[in-house]
């Protein structure tokens, strides 16, 4: 259920204020902290460092059962599996008795904050790694919303953008130069890719 006031909304029993200020969060899905810890004292992570001391930064709770599902979907409805119906990373469909990937949000039964922000007239953008998670974040979202796995393909009827290769000035993942050369060896890839994500960083 989502209910809507002046500069707040009301999802799933809970309230949030409508930001004042361009808003970015980041989910690190099934990321040891520590990793974060050392890059940061290292160095190698300027801009989330500044984001850490300048922003906000917190270890936030897994929902249970610790997948990706279930845990990205608590955090774009605040509230457990038992209330946004995402249990899993699969189901058990009763009539083949075989395992089903979820990569849509027909089993979605909540609202989320994301959507709810939108219909509040907040300019809301949803960006997954990876095409399995977009339909069920962007579950009911009047805004942007896509994968950088599939970024290319992004519509302007389906994702509600288009050109967002072109937007950020670099290729989707997996068709760039730096892709291309892993069939001259697994070296050049680690090579090229590292040096990809410290441009990302910088």
């Amino acid at each position: 259920m989502t209910e809507r006031n002046i500069g707040e909304i009301r999802v799933n029993g809970r309230s949030y204020r409508k930001p004042t200020a361009p808003t970015v969060v980041v989910c690190y899905d099934g990321c040891d902290p520590r990793y974060i810890s050392h890059g940061v004292l290292a160095g190698l992570l300027p801009n989330i460092s500044r984001i850490m001391s300048e922003g906000f930064f917190a270890i936030a709770d897994a929902a249970m059962p610790t997948f990706t599902n279930p845990n990205n979907m608590s955090i774009v409805t605040g509230a457990p599996p038992k209330v946004h119906g995402i249990s899993g990373n699969y189901y058990l469909d009763k009539a083949t008795g075989r395992e089903v990937m979820i990569t849509d949000a027909s089993l979605v039964s909540s609202g989320t904050v994301l959507a709810a922000l939108a219909d509040a007239g907040v300019r809301v953008a949803a960006i997954t790694a990876k095409d399995k998670l977009r339909k069920m974040l962007g579950s009911g979202l009047r805004g942007i919303c896509f994968s950088s796995e599939h970024a290319r393909e992004a519509t302007l009827e389906e994702n509600g953008i288009d050109e967002v290769e072109r937007l950020v000035g670099r290729p989707t993942v997996g068709h760039g130069p730096a892709q291309r050369r892993t069939r001259r060896g697994t070296g050049g890839f680690i090579q090229s890719r590292s040096r990809q994500a410290r441009r990302a960083d910088a």
